[in-house]
């Protein structure tokens, strides 16, 4: 009988310290951030835009979220607002691996470009080394002046 009063405290601390809204999963916020445009570009998901419209519908998005409203009924919102482009085309969005590519051959530009430049020094002495002069010159007449 005494081992519950002893845990009673520290599950009170531990619910105490956990936030206040729990129930609002932070990664439907984000796939609903991800699914809406920008709607001063159109070219970025709100979610990464740093625009102002953009963090205000950051703001909207999780507040729509904590009030209950569905997914439909937030998606719908900003279709009447902006238009039907401010959707993300799921078709459109770059995987993963296309943000690198461009860092990928870059240093792969660099890499070979170091290799050209490290083998053209190496061979230059060499071309300069290969074709002395011959020891036996025919000798110029002399200039008149």
């Amino acid at each position: 009988m005494m081992r519950t009063p002893l845990l009673l405290p520290p599950l009170l601390v531990i619910l105490a310290l956990l936030p206040a809204h729990a129930g609002t999963p932070p990664d439907r916020v984000l796939r609903l951030e991800s699914a809406v445009l920008a709607p001063c570009c159109y070219t970025e998901p709100v979610s990464r835009h740093q625009s102002e419209i953009a963090m205000k519908m950051r703001l909207e998005i999780a507040k729509w979220v904590e009030q209950g409203k569905s997914d439909e009924e937030i998606l719908a919102t900003y279709v009447e607002r902006y238009g039907a482009k401010v959707l993300v085309d799921p078709n459109s969005v770059p995987r993963d691996w296309s943000y690198q590519l461009p860092w990928l051959l870059s240093a792969a530009a660099a890499m070979g470009l170091a290799a050209m430049i490290w083998r053209w020094r190496r061979a230059a002495p060499a071309t300069a080394a290969s074709s002395p002069l011959p020891d036996n010159l025919p000798d110029l007449p002399p200039e008149d002046e």
